[in-house]
């Protein structure tokens, strides 16, 4: 029991020596800082300083001029010129040579150009460059790279080929009865059950189940040839011959 009591009364005997000690170290710790801080030096204030004015922002058209004068490109221009899209020129109409307006649906003979054959269309038809809209007797309408035209069916007469077919009559008007006399040996036969001549025969195919009447074709308007029946309008530009396939 009293070994108990010793021991209990060192170790507080130890705790209470080092408890001073560590006072000690805590004064001396603050002495020094307080030497420290009463031995340095003072410092001068600092002086307040000017904004820095920031630099202009960089644009491109303030160095125009210095592109235009570089020296290495003489040729060297700043100015950009666009050149305009190319202007599409507007083809030529095709030739007109009549209209059916008793076909069902209506037909205009017409050539997409000059020394074409000449061949029937319907609205809705592509002629050459165009595309043929609607047309009556007196006007007819295409259509072109996005634009309708109108156009006057007497306007796209192929003059040349009504002055040929002119021409023609009036020479055959002029021959002399004796010379225009057909010999009994060349006339044209009679074609059985039609009452058609040779020369009353259909032409060349030009669509829609109708043929084109021939040169010199004599027959009258409902001679029946090959099921064929001949139908002779009347139109703007005069009479227009045509064979029509018999249904």
């Amino acid at each position: 029991m009293s070994r108990l009591f010793l021991l209990n009364i060192l170790l507080l005997a130890g705790i209470a020596m080092a408890t001073l000690k560590l006072l000690e170290l805590r004064d001396e710790t603050a002495r020094r800082e307080e030497l420290v801080h009463s031995s340095a030096p003072t410092l001068p204030k600092a002086k307040g300083t000017t904004a820095v004015v920031p630099p202009d922002r960089t644009v491109a058209a303030n160095y125009l001029d210095i592109a235009a004068r570089l020296l290495f490109s003489k040729d060297r221009n700043p100015t950009v010129i666009i050149a305009p899209p190319p202007v599409k020129t507007v083809p030529a109409f095709p030739l007109a040579y009549g209209v059916l307006m008793m076909a069902d649906p209506p037909i205009i003979m017409m050539a997409a150009k000059k020394g074409d054959p000449q061949k029937g269309y319907r609205a809705g038809d592509p002629i050459g460059d165009y595309k043929i809209v609607s047309f009556d007797n007196r006007t007819i309408t295409f259509e072109w790279d996005g634009q309708k035209f109108t156009k006057n069916v007497q306007e796209l007469v192929d003059r040349d080929a009504q002055s040929a077919q002119l021409l023609n009559r009036q020479n055959v008007q002029n021959i002399p009865e004796q010379t225009a006399a057909v010999p009994t040996a060349s006339k044209p036969q009679v074609l059985s059950d039609t009452g058609s001549s040779q020369q009353g025969t259909p032409g060349p195919d030009i669509g829609g189940g109708m043929r084109a009447c021939g040169p010199g074709d004599t027959a009258a308007p409902g001679t029946m040839s090959d099921g064929y029946r001949k139908v002779v309008s009347e139109t703007p530009f005069g009479k227009v011959c045509r064979w029509e396939k018999v249904k």
